[in-house]
């Protein structure tokens, strides 16, 4: 039974009940007819209007929750809802008391009590629910002292698919220069985990850098992680999902992606382009630099060979076409660093400055 079908029978069910409500009220008025004659009018009309509109007023409204809904973080909403019950349960231990005013003043009092007790809970619960989570987790054995939960009031950060693969993030949080919450997008996990399945090699091998690198971000105590559910229906590029997310939140997005950036920067958003960082300090590799790569394809210019560090820079090695497939060590003799990226030239060692 579709969604749709089942909203109108919903409403069918709500304006009839409302129709018969309305005759009984008519009839009492002095409207002239009997109770049965209203009741068949005002109930069929009200099945015909719940009918046809219901999906109309019911739908923009379902909607317009949904994406409330997916704002809210999971633990957040849980301790609203834990909240919520708590508070109906303490407002009950007053009702008993209320009952002794007298009438219509306890009539009035009740529904106000437990609404104001249920709306105390889920603010009582939500602000400590960092706690509430704490005890949980000692209830099921661990420790109270939790390694890795968010602080109200720390920075957040929105991470891409690009940061997580560029690797740099977890150094950088590691070493204390970045702080606070990461919060990463559960279809840019979903986007990582597609990358690690692809099956050409590189990108694969990118993939499961990501992954990797996300674990660890996971381990270190001083940092939160949160794969967050938020999703925003209404769009459907994912880098727009990104920017709207992150403007939702109010946080900066750390990235490597230029055309994110760009578009983060069109729509007024903070960004934290780990390319742009680097080009203020010292690049880790410099020109006469020796490393060793593996060569795994062809380059654009004549007898080029192209190799990739783990992080996903580009080297482009002169006269090393002959040389794809093989792991050989290399001078580096140029590094360009742009916004969209760093890409390294170098070529092969010689004999001789290998002793």
């Amino acid at each position: 039974m579709g969604g749709n079908l089942l909203l109108r029978i919903f409403g069918a069910l709500v304006f009839t009940w409302l129709g018969i409500v309305l005759a009984e009220w008519l009839v009492k008025a002095g409207a002239g007819g009997t109770l049965l004659y209203w009741r068949l009018v005002l109930g069929l009309l009200g099945t015909l209007t719940g009918l046809t509109l219901t999906p109309w007023l019911i739908r923009p409204l379902l909607r317009y929750l949904r994406r409330k809904i997916m704002e809210v973080p999971a633990e957040t909403m849980w301790a609203a809802v834990i909240g919520v019950i708590l508070g109906w349960f303490l407002g009950n231990l007053f009702t008993p008391i209320l009952q002794l005013l007298p009438s219509p003043l306890n009539q009035v009092l009740q529904p106000v009590e437990q609404i104001f007790f249920m709306y105390l809970g889920a603010q009582v619960f939500v602000a400590r629910k960092n706690d509430l989570l704490s005890i949980f987790r000692w209830l099921q054995g661990g420790s109270r002292e939790s390694t890795n939960a968010a602080v109200p009031g720390q920075q957040r950060y929105v991470l891409d698919t690009s940061a997580l693969i560029d690797g740099r993030i977890v150094e950088m949080a590691r070493l204390g220069f970045i702080q606070g919450e990461f919060v990463v997008p559960r279809f840019v996990l979903f986007e990582l985990q597609s990358i690690a399945d692809a099956p050409e090699p590189e990108r694969r091998r990118r993939g499961r850098r990501g992954l990797d690198m996300l674990d660890e971000l996971k381990r270190l105590s001083h940092v939160h992680v949160r794969i967050s559910d938020i999703d925003p229906m209404d769009v459907h590029e994912v880098d727009h999902k990104i920017v709207t997310i992150a403007k939702r939140l109010g946080a900066p997005i750390i990235t490597t992606d230029y055309n994110l950036s760009q578009i983060a920067r069109l729509r007024q958003v903070s960004v934290l382009n780990l390319h742009e960082l680097e080009k203020i300090m010292q690049p880790p590799y410099l020109p006469g630099d020796r490393i060793t790569i593996t060569i795994t394809q062809a380059g654009k210019g004549q007898n080029q060979g192209v190799g990739f560090l783990p992080d996903g820079t580009m080297i482009v090695v002169e006269d090393g076409r002959h040389l794809i497939g093989r792991e050989v060590p290399v001078v580096l003799t140029k590094v360009l660093q742009t916004t969209g990226g760093r890409i390294i030239f170098a070529r092969p060692q010689l004999e001789e400055e290998r002793q």
